[in-house]
């Protein structure tokens, strides 16, 4: 034990409530302050179990544990790792003899010091796949399944080839998720113009298939990043799927008596939405600038609310752009439009000068930041509000 130097009990369990609880989804059985041999699971509370030693009941080999890190492990073969050495004699402390809720009693027991946080994560990473592996599952596929949770994937997961298809109960669109090795995931969208959202916000190019996907991401690196891009694939279905309109037609469904008064509600009541749902659909940013100053981004309609033909129009997603202020407008005003390849148009109404002075000379919308759905409003747009003519 000698050969393995002190790395401070009270130091490895900062690491393991800390940034391995959630990588490893590491459950507690204890307050923390309750017991000298902190008990543990990975994987959730029916996973395989895990204690560290805080105490000094083994005085045997003459070192105080509290210097050192001790973990008991569920009776395993331990693989040859750098900083870490099995010890020759079990724990024997009362906790881990007593307690109902331990399976670490010897014999059904490996212990061994750690000796610093690489070894730390080492040890027990390796233990949750060993787990993951007799489970049917890896360490991996039960903590994509967590992201998946977290964004609100709420139907059981299916299991085809290497994929994990996660659905839900509150939206259509759904994804798959492969893992190609640690860390580095494949990423399938049921809808391409979610996928087109993600490309333009993430940064990477999704590729079209004519298998069950209509886009998919290869090369998703870490955790974070896939964590982050199924919460937004939800929120953007949410929008996809009409949620505003429906809350607009819930919300309006009962007006004031007044006429006046009802128009001045349901439009106040529709802009409303209406802003909520670009935001969403944007992820809170200008659609051409990228500014991502919340509060003074302009939900900018593409076809005025006055000149849509019902509801559905109104508080479609795709009639609509999230803009800065000066940009706003300047397209509700007919001096700036795009096309429909997304490049941003200036009037021949507005000068070199003016132009130079608005600071957005060279400033062009992303080609792939506009979807199907937008075009048509554009071409209403540019035939409709825009100033082609130059001042005469």
């Amino acid at each position: 034990m000698a050969a393995i130097p002190g790395f401070p009990a009270q130091e490895a369990l900062n690491v393991i409530d800390g940034p391995l609880a959630d990588e490893l989804g590491i459950h507690r059985f204890d307050v923390r302050s309750r017991s000298k041999a902190q008990l543990f699971a990975v994987g959730g509370p029916l996973g395989r179990q895990f204690s560290l030693v805080l105490g000094d009941y083994d005085v045997s080999s003459g070192e105080h544990l509290a210097k050192q890190t001790r973990l008991l492990l569920e009776r395993c073969e331990l693989p040859a790792m750098a900083g870490v050495e099995v010890c020759a004699e079990p724990y024997q402390g009362s906790r881990i003899k007593q307690q109902q809720d331990s399976k670490l009693a010897a014999p059904n027991q490996v212990s061994c010091l750690v000796a610093d946080e690489t070894a730390l994560r080492a040890v027990l990473c390796w233990y949750a796949d060993v787990r993951g592996a007799k489970a049917g599952h890896s360490l991996e596929q039960t903590r994509v399944a967590k992201a998946a949770a977290d964004a609100g994937f709420d139907l059981t997961p299916e299991h085809q080839g290497g994929w994990t298809i996660f659905r839900s109960t509150a939206f259509p669109a759904w994804v798959g998720v492969a893992v190609q090795q640690p860390g580095i995931y494949r990423l399938g969208l049921s809808d391409a113009a979610i996928g087109q959202r993600l490309g333009v916000e993430f940064g990477f190019a999704p590729s079209q298939e004519s298998g069950p996907w209509a886009m998919r991401a290869d090369g998703v690196e870490g955790y974070a990043r896939l964590h982050g891009m199924l919460l937004r694939a939800t929120a953007i279905s949410r929008v996809l799927h009409q949620e505003g309109l429906r809350e607009f037609v819930a919300k309006t469904r009962n007006p004031p008596n007044s006429t006046e008064a009802v128009r001045e509600v349901v439009q106040r009541v529709g802009q409303d939405i209406f802003r909520r749902t670009l935001i969403d659909y944007w992820g809170g940013r200008c659609a051409v600038t990228g500014l991502d100053v919340v509060e003074v981004l302009r939900a900018s309609h593409i076809k005025p609310w006055a000149d849509c033909e019902n509801d559905a129009e109104r508080l479609d997603v795709f009639n609509g752009l999230l803009l800065a202020p000066h940009l706003d407008a300047l397209f509700d005003r007919g001096l700036v439009t795009f096309s429909d390849e997304g490049q941003l148009l200036r009037s021949p109404q507005l000068s070199d000068r003016q132009w130079a002075l608005l600071g957005i000379g060279g400033v062009e919308a992303r080609a792939d930041s506009l979807a199907d759905g937008h075009r048509k409003y554009l071409v209403w747009h540019r035939a409709r509000v825009f100033r082609e003519a130059p001042r005469g």
